[in-house]
């Protein structure tokens, strides 16, 4: 049976990408999995016009090709979300290719301008996961990369980040069963990692006292 095809990219639709992950978990072997977003897609077509995002879509979508060729598989997510496929490729490798995506996406120069003469730029944000490393079913993988996809869109947009694991365990001796449910309420209420939150209390120590690394 024939695919459903994004008519203004030519990738495959979306709601086939987890009939695609099931099917490489399947068949065994690692693969990775690269999510990412246009920025500002919505300021884009309001201060260009719509033929001005289709043309950011077109361009992503020509060096997604350039820089994922077969066996890799894109697919076209939502309004202005790609998914590629990489077969046989473990996180560092997809993590190289997907920020020599973004650097040819945010270097190409478009010919719009806005009504005040301001030339017109586009970026993408990107996360990337992997199996086994990042789940074992489809859902926790896509979960993973969404996350990192995430995280590079709170952090400023226009970068790559990679899934990782912040929970940290009880067994961790410094610290108190309650003092680890304390944090992991904190990160719940805070959208960030444990780790991340003790990194960042552990700077603004540093700061306090002036001290350097």
């Amino acid at each position: 049976m024939d695919r459903p095809i994004d008519k203004l990219t030519g990738f495959i639709s979306g709601v086939e990408l987890n009939t695609e992950l099931e099917a490489l978990i399947a068949g065994g072997g690692e693969f990775a999995l690269i999510t990412m977003d246009i920025d500002g897609l919505f300021v884009l077509n309001r201060d260009y016009g719509h033929d001005a995002g289709d043309d950011v879509f077109r361009l992503i979508a020509k060096h997604i090709r350039d820089v994922f060729p077969e066996p890799c598989t894109a697919f076209r997510d939502t309004r202005d979300q790609f998914d590629v496929l990489m077969p046989g490729s473990g996180k560092e490798e997809a993590f190289l290719k997907a920020e020599q995506l973004r650097k040819l996406v945010c270097e190409e120069k478009l010919d719009y301008t806005s009504a005040d003469g301001v030339p017109m730029k586009q970026s993408v944000s990107v996360g990337v996961a992997s199996y086994p490393d990042d789940g074992s079913r489809p859902a926790d993988v896509y979960r993973r990369a969404d996350g990192a996809l995430m995280r590079a869109k709170k952090s400023g947009c226009n970068m790559v980040c990679l899934a990782r694991e912040e929970k940290l365990t009880p067994k961790t001796s410094h610290y108190t069963q309650g003092q680890l449910e304390k944090l992991s309420l904190i990160s719940e209420k805070e959208d960030a990692g444990e780790a991340v939150l003790l990194r960042e209390a552990l700077d603004d120590l540093l700061r306090k006292y002036d001290v350097d690394g």
